[in-house]
């Protein structure tokens, strides 16, 4: 077994209702708040349940809605001026990987300034700001991750501010801010979660903890994501949202692997949503990626519910491929080809973005820049 480490430091508090706590846990963490969120989730009422347990305890706080999809250098160092103009202690991020990696992103800025470009190789030298996640989607496990993903406006390719000092206060999983979110973003996410938890899974950097906590996550997203998507029943709600902070978990401490390498090639470039991106890629990267861990792929499988008796090892893994694939297609994610604003023109580009990603060098089978491009060539033609 090779060496790892394993690092946790997020509170995580679990249970339908629970934000309903969140002025005693914002207490501990300062005077004036900053809730960052976007004006989608405004217009939902969901902030309102935050605000509102806030208003009961009389806690002084702003509200900064400015939040975009994949968050931009330029906005999250806007959020970061408005913050420290404000004389803001903490942060409460409400919303999906967006707003939390927007609150992450800003609360580097708070505590260490400059900009997102001083600090895309790991080198923060102070923790940021206090932060308090509550995700609203079942996918991203940023309220448990050590990194924040930002668009670089200059390159258009995806940077990171990463490392130990980049780690969320506390995390309030409460399913009830599910409730009334679209089936369609739901499947979504759900996917993304799937994504965190098989590459976490099969990726080099694995380790006996990341490998218990991701199959785990894996049997119970295979359980409850269709129910969720399609009923919203409480309890397929309350195991997607465990699931997907167990995911981030396990990732976290792991890796990812190609099926994100292309995924932010593809939000950098393109704008396109990073749930939908690792869903369309989840199974045609990991039927390149079989032979390089073929019995964890098996593993997988059986997570997913497939019978495998009577198949071998590699019979067992490209039927949990195909299951990858029905589960996508069964949630209506939209194929490689369907997309309308992939330009065949920027393959190349794409490619070689995807094959110097760093989670790349982890993925079961090395991908190189011609392995990247000839599946962008084939996704594309299907």
């Amino acid at each position: 077994m090779n060496g790892f480490e394993f690092f946790t430091p997020t509170h995580v508090i679990f249970g339908r209702g629970c934000i309903a706590d969140i002025a005693d846990e914002a207490k501990k963490l300062g005077k004036k708040g900053l809730v960052v969120t976007d004006g989608g989730m405004l217009s939902t009422g969901l902030v309102d349940k935050v605000t509102g347990a806030l208003d009961k305890e009389k806690m002084e706080y702003l509200i900064w809605s400015d939040v975009v999809p994949n968050p931009r250098d330029t906005d999250i160092e806007k959020g970061a001026d408005f913050a420290k103009a404000n004389g803001i202690d903490y942060l409460i991020a409400i919303g999906g990987g967006s707003a939390m990696d927007t609150a992450k992103a800003v609360g580097a800025l708070m505590t260490n300034g400059g900009k997102c470009q001083d600090w895309y190789e790991g080198n923060l030298t102070k923790p940021i700001a206090p932060l308090i996640c509550i995700p609203s989607t079942c996918g991203t496990g940023s309220e448990v991750t050590h990194e924040s993903i930002v668009n670089n406006t200059t390159t258009m390719e995806k940077d990171c501010i990463w490392g130990p000092m980049v780690n969320v206060t506390t995390a309030f999983l409460d399913s009830e801010m599910l409730d009334g979110l679209p089936g369609k973003i739901l499947a979504s996410t759900g996917m993304d979660a799937l994504t965190h938890a098989v590459e976490a899974y099969v990726c080099k950097a694995s380790s006996a903890l990341t490998d218990a906590i991701a199959i785990q996550a894996i049997r119970m997203i295979s359980d409850n994501l269709e129910k969720a998507v399609k009923t919203h029943d409480p309890e397929a709600l309350d195991q997607m949202m465990a699931a997907s902070t167990m995911a981030g978990m396990a990732f976290g401490n792991s890796d990812v692997a190609s099926v994100h390498s292309i995924s932010e090639a593809l939000g950098g470039l393109y704008d396109i949503p990073h749930g939908v991106a690792n869903a369309m890629m989840l199974a045609p990267v990991s039927r390149l990626s079989v032979n390089g861990a073929p019995e964890k792929y098996a593993d997988v499988a059986r997570a997913l519910g497939i019978n495998t008796e009577g198949m071998t090892v590699v019979e067992a893994a490209y039927a949990g491929v195909d299951r990858m694939q029905e589960m996508a297609d069964e949630l209506g994610i939209p194929h490689f080809g369907d997309m309308v604003k992939i330009n065949p023109k920027d393959f190349h580009r794409l490619a070689k973005t995807a094959a110097q990603a760093s989670e790349t060098e982890d993925n079961p089978v090395l991908m190189k820049e011609e392995d990247f491009y000839q599946l962008f060539e084939k996704l594309y033609r299907e």
